[in-house]
């Protein structure tokens, strides 16, 4: 039937079938539903024919031939906004009916630009019958039209209905789904806007404001990127996807450091890159990187300073007035090595490696480092050695800690060295505890491993042990194995590399069966391998939790409270065993000179023993 064969009108409620011509097929089924009042589902097509029309600047729509149809196709029109095209369908809409030889079921994928289209073909398809590629073809350009997509135009499908056929000829059916490449249109290319990206703020955690922003060496501090003008599209119903021209953008200049911060010119943009650790401030209107910087304070008005505690840099905060707090109230500073010649205000959080406070720390501060020293201190402290001239009401946990004079405070660590013991202290050490002069009562001195080291569990230890020694029986099971295979196959092996080396001297072919053994062989060497380390580890995890639990269960055997001084009276000893979890505890009388304290085995009994301290123990 031609275009513009119009049929027979048909009587309401008895509908069979009509033709109509229109460019949108879906608005033309839904009358036809909304006027015989039947649902759209029971309704199908047939395209009879369709033409292409298209519209070149200045002109009118005029029908596509061939010829016209390939100029459009050529860039300068595709993407020209001054160039459209339509298409006009004649179809026969008719009532459904189930196909029972031919059934192309399955899924349509159509883009969000709708640029590119797929149809994936189900495998539960019916498509063995004469004449695959038209049928199939046809069917497809029946989704396409309902989804929008021009015929004929920006096609792709087919080389893939030609695959399709290939398939049912030959196996009968589909194994599997099967994809068909519908049609592909052109994607825009996005326009780049011109703007400075400042990366050295972004990479600060939180939006608070920050005084001195800490930079790794290689690090993208600065980038301009450039504007670039995008590229119209076109997607497969041949509408034009129109792309903005970026906004004017005018280059700034950025002064910098040549010794710090090298700058690069790079495709579309400008970077500037920090050439070594250190905090990038702004002086003199350049940008610099500094790794060592002196500033007066740190409060709510320069910010936060954070993130470089595991960078090679050092800050110095000089406010000294008793009256002032060097770090004021609910600061945050993380940085390598922190000199503060003032205090510490209250909330304040310290995170670093060296550390020195020459004023005080507020009780309610937190403070985490591997080498400290602090003038006064009253917050938290968290640390591997430590220095304190005057512990007041302080909580200190490290490994090693000396204080010059200690009042009220409370203190976990391996070793402990007080110089002034005053009164209502708390020592709990894992090794030793040396007290270099006595001046105070209501002291507790405690061996306790278990609190140093923050309540390990001995029972999870063993079961630990355990299953690492279960792991290890399994591992070394499959390594034999391997181990085996391999002592029985290397002598063949050699063989065959010696072939493959021959053969390819003489540039001959090796089998690819030889091949394939001798690469299966290297594979089964790299699984030798991988048991080996494998093992090696874990039972260097076994030997690592057996010398703890030792440490853990005999440690506290060897460990000692010292008195370089006569003790004073109500001063209490205490040892905590963890297996069995049992106290042994002995308050001072203040009748037992220079002397120290240890745990003893007297027959079946465990006892606190009074030992002899001989020499000066502080020097």
């Amino acid at each position: 039937m031609g275009l513009f064969n119009l049929g027979k009108k048909e009587e309401k409620n008895k509908f069979t079938s009509k033709v109509v011509i229109c460019e949108n097929v879906n608005n033309e089924i839904l009358k036809i539903a909304k006027e015989y009042n039947i649902p759209i589902s029971s309704l199908d097509f047939d395209i009879l024919s369709y033409k292409t029309y298209i519209k070149f600047p200045g002109e009118d729509f005029t029908e596509a031939d061939e010829t016209k149809r390939e100029e459009f196709k050529k860039e300068e029109y595709l993407l020209n906004p001054d160039c459209e095209i339509k298409q006009v369908y004649e179809i026969e809409i008719k009532k459904y009916t189930p196909k029972t030889n031919f059934d192309l079921l399955g899924e349509m994928k159509v883009n969000e630009l709708y640029t590119f289209a797929e149809f994936i073909v189900s495998k539960h398809s019916k498509i063995r019958v004469n004449d695959i590629y038209h049928k199939v073809k046809k069917e497809l350009n029946k989704k396409k039209i309902k989804n929008s997509l021009l015929i004929g135009f920006f096609d792709l499908m087919d080389v893939d209905i030609k695959k399709l056929q290939s398939i049912i000829l030959v196996d009968e059916k589909l194994n599997s789904d099967f994809k068909i490449r519908l049609c592909r249109g052109i994607d825009p290319i996005k326009s780049v806007e011109g703007k400075v990206i400042y990366h050295y703020k972004m990479n600060s955690k939180e939006i608070k404001k920050t005084l001195l922003y800490p930079v790794r060496e290689k690090e993208i501090l600065i980038e301009i990127i450039l504007p670039k003008e995008g590229k119209n599209g076109r997607d497969c119903r041949g509408k034009i996807l129109l792309e903005k021209t970026p906004k004017d953008f005018e280059i700034p200049e950025i002064l910098f450091d040549q010794k710090t911060i090298e700058k690069r010119k790079e495709e579309g943009k400008i970077v500037f890159v920090a050439k070594k650790d250190g905090y990038i401030i702004k002086e003199d209107d350049k940008f610099i990187i500094k790794d060592e910087m002196e500033i007066k304070q740190i409060n709510i008005k320069t910010g936060d300073v954070k993130d470089a505690q595991n960078s090679d840099i050092k800050l110095k905060v000089k406010e000294s007035d008793v009256l002032k707090e060097a770090i004021a109230d609910n600061m945050t500073v993380e940085t390598t090595e922190l000199y503060v010649k003032g205090s510490v205000g209250k909330k304040t959080k310290i995170n670093v490696k060296k550390l020195e406070i020459n004023g005080q720390t507020h009780q309610e501060s937190v403070i985490k480092a591997n080498n400290a020293f602090i003038n006064v201190h009253k917050g938290t402290l968290n640390a591997k050695k430590v220095k304190i001239n005057r512990l007041e009401g302080g909580n200190v946990r490290a490994d090693e800690v000396e204080i010059d004079l200690a009042l009220g405070g409370i203190v976990y660590a391996k070793k402990i060295k007080i110089n002034k013991m005053l009164s209502h202290n708390k020592f709990f050490a894992s090794e030793k505890i040396i007290i270099c002069e006595q001046k105070g009562e209501e002291n507790l001195l405690a061996i306790s491993p278990k609190r140093v080291l923050k309540d390990i569990n001995v029972e999870e230890l063993e079961k630990k042990i355990q299953t690492i020694e279960q792991n290890i029986n399994i591992k070394t099971k499959e390594y034999n194995k391997l181990k085996k295979i391999y002592n029985e196959n290397r002598h063949a092996i050699n063989e065959y590399k010696r072939i493959y080396l021959e053969n390819k001297k003489k540039n001959l072919k090796t089998s690819h069966i030889i091949i394939k053994k001798i690469k299966e062989f290297q594979e089964l060497i790299k699984n030798i391998e991988r048991f080996q380390n494998e093992i090696k580890l874990l039972k260097e995890d076994k030997e690592h939790i057996i010398e703890t639990l030792d440490y853990l269960q005999s440690g506290i055997y060897n460990a000692k409270i010292l008195s370089n001084t006569p003790w004073f009276a109500f001063n209490r000893i205490l040892f905590e065993l963890i297996e069995p979890p049992v106290k042994y505890v002995y308050d001072t009388k203040g009748n037992e000179g220079k002397s120290g304290f240890k745990l003893k085995f007297s027959g079946d009994l465990i006892k606190i023993v009074k030992i002899k301290v001989k020499d000066d123990i502080c020097n």
